[in-house]
């Protein structure tokens, strides 16, 4: 894969690129600490994947991925930033990124949410190729092909994964098994989910729900830390409110903050529900 990296830190542009090149995920074929002159240059490049800043001096990431966009829709963007703004994401969104890597740069974070990038690019392009040749047997009259369309399209789980801190998290591949097993086979959670889990892996059932449960206890940790800073907290709107009760969410804010010494209690059930419903909604 080909990357673009767009930053007005040169810091965290010479970061992101030896993040890639040590990780082995591409090679960076260009960068930018300015947002016009990143324009020009990605569109006669034509990079696979453009990492790109939400807040610059001359010009913000979204105002820049439209302005491409008009040009080039194929190119897939993921928005370097700290911001939690729910308007502010939802218009990130909109603009047609693929995912958030939040600031301050984290190595785990970033392979993984590339990782994923680089996944759906190469999903897109097989779906793609598998169109063209049921479009041409169609055509010649040589087989016909018919699919039955989903009876529900399902948000990207990453999105929620990693707006509450947790894609670096071992678990979060336990926990995409678990929801995937859930919705293709229109389980709720429970003991036949890990029981698939144990039975299509490598590992006890045990392990596999110490892995999501500390995987779900770092996305409560770090929802209670946004809680504790107002201008973060509509991040609970968008996504811990599926997954985490309020109450659970409020033991955990007074276990960070020093007021209690026990936290909020984890439950699987209740995230792994969660996830469900909000890719759903």
């Amino acid at each position: 894969m080909r990357y673009y990296i767009v930053d007005d830190n040169i810091g965290t542009v010479k970061s992101l690129e030896n993040i890639i090149k040590s990780k082995k995920l591409g090679s960076v074929c260009g960068y930018s600490t300015s947002p016009e002159i990143a324009i020009g240059e990605i569109l006669e490049d034509r990079p696979d994947i453009v990492l790109v800043d939400f807040l610059m001096g001359d010009m913000d990431g979204v105002e820049m991925i439209e302005k491409i966009r008009m040009k080039n829709e194929e190119i897939c963007f993921v928005m370097i930033s700290k911001v939690s703004d729910k308007s502010m994401i939802q218009t990130a969104y909109t603009a047609g990124i693929e995912f958030f890597i939040n600031k301050p740069i984290n190595i785990v974070e970033v392979e993984t949410v590339l990782n994923k990038v680089m996944e759906k690019i190469r999903m897109s392009g097989m779906l793609s190729q598998l169109k063209n040749i049921m479009s041409s047997a169609d055509s010649m009259g040589s087989s016909k092909a018919t699919s039955e369309a989903p009876k529900t399209s399902y948000k990207d789980i990453d999105h929620l994964l990693s707006n509450l801190g947790m894609l670096g998290e071992k678990g979060c591949q336990d926990i995409r098994r678990a929801y995937n097993f859930m919705i293709e086979n229109d389980r709720e959670y429970g003991k036949s989910v890990m029981a698939h889990l144990e039975e299509s892996g490598d590992d006890s059932a045990k392990n596999i729900e110490q892995r999501m449960r500390r995987a779900i206890k770092k996305g409560l940790t770090n929802t209670a830390n946004i809680m504790l800073d107002d201008s973060y907290s509509d991040i609970v709107d968008l996504y811990a409110r599926y997954v985490f009760d309020f109450s659970t969410i409020r033991e955990e804010m007074n276990c960070v903050s020093g007021k209690s010494i026990t936290g909020g209690r984890v439950s699987i059930a209740k995230f792994m529900d969660g996830l469900v419903h909000f890719s759903k909604g």
